[in-house]
């Protein structure tokens, strides 16, 4: 069928409402189930039903799980983490993008080959690697392992080579050195690719699991760690306030991406561009 014919768009306003569902389904269950009353099961509970009642599970969720403090432990967790991506990746990709040296395309293939190991199979001898330096239950060592990104140095790189290398040269010709290339040239041309990976590193960040687990103790406890805590039989909080705990702590990367959606889909696109 063709794409524009009445019967292919039906299939996929099918197809696509089938995956509306499947994606917001378990959002909209704990929605359902904060905004209900006790005497409703948790398991049965499809609709809300009183919004007071969500108001006091979010309140206790807030107040006798530590939720608030883990959220800002988390931020400061996620910015850090942001920060030195941003700044590891834009300046790895420029090189490789706008410089030409031996080996280049080497370094390049082996960044993008990191994307293919998934981390179990190094997040063992990475621990260790942690461990021994001290940065147990640490902000840097929550961090440090999540900067480097091969997925934000390939959107950047992807989008750099559609810069004219004109500028570039221009810009030596005046008597900028290499940093200041950079600075001035080529950083304020990469709003679009930076605020693109930024956003996926958000989400990514902000919903793992395994390191945080790994590295986190008593000082550092992200939003993950802490509501899966909540999860274990040793947890003597009512579901619903649990619930709401998982709700408040979903939020924040579901709003980034919500308004922030038509960047990525924009810095994707551009960086798929060659002029």
């Amino acid at each position: 069928m063709k794409p524009s014919s009445p019967g292919a768009r039906i299939f996929i306003w099918v197809v696509a409402l089938l995956w509306l569902v499947v994606c917001l389904l378990p959002f909209t269950q704990l929605i359902s189930v904060t905004f209900s009353t006790p005497d409703r099961g948790m398991v049965s509970t499809f609709f809300p039903n009183s919004f007071s009642a969500g108001v006091g599970n979010i309140r206790d969720a807030l107040e006798q799980t530590g939720l608030t403090a883990s959220i800002l432990q988390t931020l400061v967790y996620v910015s850090v983490t942001i920060v030195g991506m941003l700044l590891v990746s834009s300046l790895a990709a420029y090189e490789l993008a706008c410089f030409r040296f031996p080996g280049h395309n080497v370094i390049f293939v082996v960044i993008l080959s990191s994307m293919m190991l998934p981390m179990i199979t190094y997040i063992i001898p990475l621990y260790r690697f942690v461990f021994n330096l001290g940065w147990s239950d640490t902000l840097i060592g929550l961090a440090i392992p999540s900067i480097p990104s091969a997925f934000a140095v390939f959107i950047i790189k992807q989008f750099l080579e559609s810069i004219p290398r004109e500028l570039v040269e221009a810009a030596e010709i005046d008597g900028a050195g290499h940093f200041t290339v950079f600075l001035r040239v080529v950083l304020p041309l990469m709003a679009t690719p930076l605020l693109t990976v930024t956003v996926i590193q958000f989400m990514q960040v902000w919903g793992s699991f395994l390191w945080p687990t790994l590295v986190a103790g008593t000082n550092w406890k992200p939003v993950s760690v802490l509501v899966s805590g909540l999860l274990g039989d040793g947890s003597w909080l009512e579901g619903r306030v649990k619930i709401a705990a998982m709700l408040i702590s979903g939020l924040p990367p579901v709003l980034v991406y919500l308004f922030f959606q038509k960047y990525i889909v924009e810095g994707i696109a551009t960086s798929g561009l060659k002029g």
